[in-house]
């Protein structure tokens, strides 16, 4: 079974930082998750909410800031005041550091609806990065998901289960031709296991940072979990 290290080392380090995703390769992390937004000036930055309040700011929104505005916040003192110097990263930064280094499931927070024009920057990116390989881009947003497809039919997709019926999902991930369901730990029971690995899909399932229930979840042939421990099941 697969450990993604989820937004990098997040338990030992403020998620979503080149800290975390130096400390999850430190660790021995042969995959990394993280999540992508866009800023006013069309900078693909990696940041979990829309805005920074959870990671110490006041609620500015990405999508409203240029990334001159943006790298200027610190969003690692929220976590521990040794990572006062932690900026937002942008996504070029996460490939200088881990591409070939592991694999990268990059989830794309919303499409071409809150950032016009994303889905097609993210995969001209990865191409121009020759990261084709090494990337899987996943989303709740499934529209965002068809727009990739049509952009690239090579690129690796994860799909987010969120809300969706699982009929509706499964005819979805057989039209985009995804790798992968997405579940949480709550929606991972051994019958969406089967029906997943009936069509030859991957379950991956978050956020698992316990080592008995990531025990449990091999037992019942997950494919991988994303932790924010990337030694758990070390």
């Amino acid at each position: 079974m697969q450990l993604i290290a989820h937004r990098g080392a997040s338990g030992l380090a403020p998620e979503n930082t080149l800290a975390a995703f130096r400390l999850a390769l430190e660790l021995g992390a042969s995959a990394m998750e993280f999540d992508v937004h866009q800023t006013a000036d069309k900078e693909l930055v990696i940041i979990h909410d829309e805005d920074l309040k959870r990671v110490g700011g006041r609620g500015e929104r990405i999508r409203d800031m240029t990334w001159p505005e943006l790298c200027r916040f610190d969003v690692g003192s929220w976590f521990d005041a040794r990572f006062c110097a932690e900026r937002v990263p942008r996504l070029e930064e996460v490939f200088d550091l881990a591409l070939r280094k592991a694999e990268l499931h990059v989830e794309l927070k919303c499409g071409s609806r809150v950032y016009p024009g994303i889905e097609g920057r993210l995969v001209q990116l990865i191409r121009s990065r020759r990261a084709l390989p090494a990337c899987v881009v996943s989303s709740f947003d499934h529209k965002a998901l068809f727009a990739l497809r049509a952009l690239e039919p090579r690129l690796r997709l994860g799909y987010l289960l969120g809300d969706t019926p699982l009929d509706q999902a499964f005819q979805e991930i057989e039209e985009l031709k995804a790798e992968s369901l997405n579940l949480s730990g709550k929606q991972a029971s051994a019958v969406r296991i089967s029906a997943a690995h009936r069509r030859g899909l991957k379950l991956l399932v978050y956020t698992v940072n316990d080592a008995p229930e990531a025990r449990r979840f091999a037992k019942m042939r997950v494919d991988g979990v994303f932790s924010n421990f990337p030694e758990l099941l070390k």
